[in-house]
């Protein structure tokens, strides 16, 4: 594979023992889909079939209005957001994605609670009906985000050395593409440099990633 934004991926052409080395567009690593443009959104979208494939399976007990719905909704954070959440550290955020992922979290809310999409309700209004104050799992996976980019930067790894990379050349023309320590400074509300001082002191880190969150929660 060859991983580039170009339209017309470059051919390669290494050999082993004589034989050619397959070049593919994608594959799966340790359960993780791979794609040859860098982007996470095809892996976003797969986990999001996975999750509601998941639910769909085990609707009958977790939209069992005998059980509490507290317990289904840990039920569904146990079987379900546990398959969605595998491996959303190493994930690339967008606006599109962020919002395909709080969609898929009321869209479990709304089933577990049965709550039809003919009652036409608002998801302000399912929210508080299941006494939630807002949505969770864009949170979640924000938080593992930034424990999972101050445990690179305080050992020495080959995850470091990529993350810490410079690629020489310049920059195409147009819009910056989002990256990975773009969401790290999006999420901390602060530049690059000033988290890789920070993220040192695993202490100060941890209360950096609670008063950050803690600030998105009350915006939203």
């Amino acid at each position: 594979m060859v991983i580039s934004r170009e339209k017309v991926i470059p051919l390669i052409d290494i050999k082993i023992d004589g034989e050619r080395v397959e070049q593919v567009a994608n594959f799966t690593y340790l359960g993780h889909w791979i794609t040859e443009d860098g982007w996470s959104y095809q892996e976003v979208k797969r986990r999001i079939g996975m999750a509601k494939n998941t639910f769909s399976r085990m609707s009958k007990l977790l939209t069992n209005r005998r059980i509490s719905f507290a317990t289904r909704s840990r039920l569904t954070k146990c079987y379900v957001w546990s398959i969605f959440l595998y491996a959303c550290e190493t994930w690339t955020l967008n606006a599109s994605l962020e919002r395909n992922i709080e969609a898929l979290e009321m869209w479990l809310y709304r089933r577990i609670a049965r709550i039809s999409w003919k009652e036409k309700k608002k998801n302000k209004e399912v929210l508080e009906e299941i006494g939630l104050k807002h949505t969770e799992l864009l949170k979640t996976i924000k938080t593992r985000q930034l424990a999972y980019y101050g445990y690179i930067r305080r050992h020495q790894s080959l995850q470091k050395s990529i993350m810490e990379g410079k690629i020489n050349g310049k920059r195409q023309r147009g819009r910056k593409r989002k990256s990975w320590l773009g969401n790290i400074e999006e999420t901390t509300t602060r530049r690059i440099n000033e988290c890789c001082e920070v993220a040192l002191n695993r202490e100060e880190w941890r209360r950096t990633i609670a008063s950050n969150l803690w600030q998105e929660t009350e915006q939203r």
